[in-house]
């Protein structure tokens, strides 16, 4: 009987083919590992990208209410023409329309506290046929100037809301805590101490993409604001980033509906329909040609640009409305 001879070093390994099957199942796995975390990591940048888009116009959209809802707010009664910042103001509200970009829109009132009356101040202040009024402070009619001088842009203020008045713009010293009357020359009444004063303030909202504020661009479309008086600082502030369409409609005392493009004299709004659109700040690589801004009042969709978009509407009810009638 022959015998074999086996060596107890030898062990068997692995045959080419089941290596080269080992590396293509290992292959496969890999790739649909990192098609999943791929697929997951970019549903995570898109929904946090929509998120931010969502955030963006409810900023703007709670802003612009709030300061259209307090139009008209310590104005005289219309006809009236305000000159703030260089610009000549006629209306509460004045429009620049657009069927072929965003609209623009001045809001005038809103009303800042400034300060409240103290008749403590100097004798004859704050009374009947007084040509002057005392504050407890007249730090915000102040510019920056050294020593500080009377802001011209602020002459316009309101008594408690209720009794508008034009400032002297050549005040003499301000360090009596007095402001001079120009119209009236006078006041009408004795106004009691603690009544609050506000200045008219005169806001213009537009979509900035020429680098005006820093970062607005084509790419990164801005909602800025503009203080004619500089309240809120000097020259256009951002607002909100990647807001690409701003869109108003309005519906004016008599009229049952409402219209794109009120009239340049339109002291007889009740009612704002604002629309805004914001966008992510990036296209979806995945779906170039799938999303186009929408259409809003008079101005039609876009082409597809592949960027994901966000659009509130809403109706803001005017509270002081200045009928010209």
């Amino acid at each position: 009987m022959s015998q074999r001879r086996f060596n107890g070093n030898h062990s068997q390994g692995f045959t080419l083919v089941e290596l080269l099957v080992a590396l293509a199942i290992s292959g496969l796995v890999a790739m649909a590992a990192y098609t999943v975390f791929s697929t997951s990591n970019w549903s995570s940048v898109i929904q946090d990208q929509v998120s931010a888009a969502q955030q963006n116009v409810r900023v703007g959209m709670d802003r612009l209410s709030a300061d259209i809802r307090t139009a008209g707010f310590g104005l005289p009664d219309p006809p009236f023409s305000l000159s703030i910042g260089g610009s000549t103001i006629s209306a509460p509200i004045s429009i620049t329309n657009s069927s072929t970009g965003p609209d623009s829109i001045t809001v005038l009132g809103i009303g800042y506290l400034a300060g409240t009356l103290d008749s403590t101040v100097a004798a004859g202040c704050n009374s009947a046929a007084s040509d002057k009024i005392c504050l407890d402070s007249v730090a915000s009619f102040l510019n920056s100037a050294t020593p500080p001088g009377f802001k011209t842009e602020r002459k316009y203020i309101s008594l408690d809301g209720v009794k508008f008045i034009e400032l002297d713009d050549t005040q003499g010293s301000l360090t009596g805590k007095i402001l001079m009357l120009h119209n009236p020359p006078t006041l009408d009444r004795n106004y009691p101490d603690g009544t609050a004063v506000y200045i008219v303030q005169a806001v213009t909202y537009s979509i900035e993409t020429d680098g005006s504020p820093a970062g607005c661009t084509s790419a990164n479309p801005c909602l800025a604001s503009n203080d004619l008086t500089d309240l809120r600082g000097s020259g256009q502030q951002v607002m909100a980033d990647n807001i690409e369409d701003m869109q108003f409609a309005f519906n004016l005392k008599g009229s049952p509906s409402f219209i794109n493009n009120a009239s340049s004299d339109s002291t007889d709004i009740l009612a704002v329909r604002m629309n805004l659109v914001g966008r992510t700040n990036k296209p979806d690589f995945k779906a170039s040609a799938g999303f186009t801004r929408p259409a809003l009042e008079d101005h039609p969709t876009s082409s597809a640009d592949g960027y994901r978009r966000r659009s509130l509407t809403s109706i803001i009810k005017i509270r002081n409305p200045k009928s010209s009638s």
